[in-house]
């Protein structure tokens, strides 16, 4: 009896050995609730790209084709981090997850070796392209300034007020947030006042010990 299965039929349960293998990402934020919404974006993408885990400080646990950065909280902060895992040659390829780069964040990030610089308004759809584009060997986000409008006026905190807040909850002054974030004192000194505003406070210490609500606490990692 003649066989009338195509010989090209593959079994569903069998991979094609031309499948290439998904990317390995590391993602890493000293604040668990940013990385975990990160790994939840990408996980419809698991065919692509394969998550791997971090250590508790924000560290890559293992090796990985590319560690990913969200900069929420701290720009210099991760910039150090991230020059620090190139120079030991940890890493080929980190890159930063933000939602806007000046043109001193990104020169800072080509000094340290970064890969790329993605937008945090691109889709997950093209967040995953640009991690396999980057793996390929292309540089991306790095040669010109840019800036994701302003979309979240709409929350009670946006996202900028967050990571103020988050770095103010650490004990920062209004200059140390300014340089961590690549900003002017006098623009840190206005979302101070927005902020103070929207939490019903007066003071820093009264703002510092509302982060807990947004689940920005100080993390272990950044707690000297």
């Amino acid at each position: 009896m003649q066989d009338t299965e195509s010989p090209d039929t593959a079994s569903p349960d069998t991979a094609s050995p031309d499948t290439p293998s998904p990317v390995t990402v590391s993602l890493v934020n000293d604040y668990e609730l940013v990385a975990a919404g990160l790994a939840a974006m990408l996980r419809p993408y698991r065919d692509r790209v394969r998550v791997v885990s971090a250590t508790p400080d924000g560290q890559p646990a293992e090796a990985a084709d590319v560690v990913l950065f969200d900069t929420f909280g701290g720009r210099r902060h991760a910039l150090a981090k991230a020059a620090e895992l190139l120079r030991d040659g940890d890493v080929r390829h980190v890159v930063l997850y933000t939602w806007d780069a000046s043109a001193d964040f990104l020169s800072s990030a080509q000094d340290a070796g970064i890969s790329g610089v993605i937008l945090k308004s691109s889709p997950a759809d093209r967040l995953v392209s640009s991690i396999e584009r980057i793996v390929a060997g292309e540089r991306i986000g790095l040669g010109h300034v840019t800036r994701t409008p302003r979309t979240e006026q709409h929350e009670e905190l946006s996202t900028r007020e967050r990571e103020v807040l988050a770095l103010l909850a650490l004990g920062y002054t209004n200059r140390q947030i300014a340089n961590e974030l690549y900003l002017s004192v006098d623009t840190v000194k206005s979302h101070m006042r927005r902020l103070y505003s929207k939490l019903g406070v007066t003071n820093r210490t009264q703002a510092a010990l509302r982060a807990d609500r947004y689940q920005i606490h100080p993390p272990l990692s950044r707690v000297s």
